[in-house]
């Protein structure tokens, strides 16, 4: 028996199992950080996309919001700038909310099938089907969001203006008058009143 030989070869089986341990060592930490990055990024996108609805929707309630007070602070801007009107104040209500029209993805089919029967009738039998989908703007870092169309704006139910000078009524009929320029609304929703 050959001692060295027994030395050599031991040695080189340690250092093949040592290899081999560094090697599993290696794989369960890069199967480690692979699965806690995934887990990470998805909980980023689900923050993200939970955020992002969370703006969209504050930003849909704001705008309904403030399109009022938005009409009311034009129209008591350009109000108060008419001869013989000091100080104007305006409310201004609204028949409902924004409406918010998506668009839509439709397909249509149909098929049409003439039969004979061997004592020479005919028929015929036509079919259709259609299907209709909201268009989703897909693709984007957050959740699916629906493709709009147009947004339509609440319409004016009625306006009071409160301004000084309105005891006169020229200056009522020329408030009456712009208000209805500018909003579109008949005469009997718009009351003035003095200050």
């Amino acid at each position: 028996m050959d001692f060295g030989l027994i030395k050599e070869r031991l040695r080189n089986m340690g250092i093949k199992r040592m290899v081999q341990n560094l090697l599993i060592v290696a794989m369960v930490a890069a199967i480690i950080v692979i699965s806690t990055s995934t887990f990470f990024s998805k909980e980023r996108e689900n923050r993200n996309s939970i955020e992002g609805t969370d703006i969209q929707l504050n930003r849909q309630s704001i705008s309904a919001a403030t399109y009022e007070e938005q009409l009311e602070g034009k129209l008591s801007g350009i109000l108060c700038q008419i001869s013989g009107v000091g100080e104007v104040s305006v409310m201004v209500t609204l028949s409902s909310g924004k409406e918010v029209v998506p668009a839509f993805n439709t397909v249509e089919s149909g098929s049409e099938t003439n039969e004979r029967d061997s004592g020479g009738g005919t028929r015929s039998v036509t079919q259709s089907s259609t299907d209709k989908r909201v268009a989703s703007n897909s693709g984007s870092t957050t959740a699916d969001q629906p493709l709009i169309v147009k947004e339509v704006m609440p319409e004016v139910k009625g306006v009071i203006v409160v301004a000084e000078g309105a005891e006169n009524p020229e200056v009522v009929e020329r408030l009456t008058e712009a208000v209805q320029t500018v909003l579109g609304v008949p005469a009997f929703r718009v009351k003035v009143y003095p200050m």
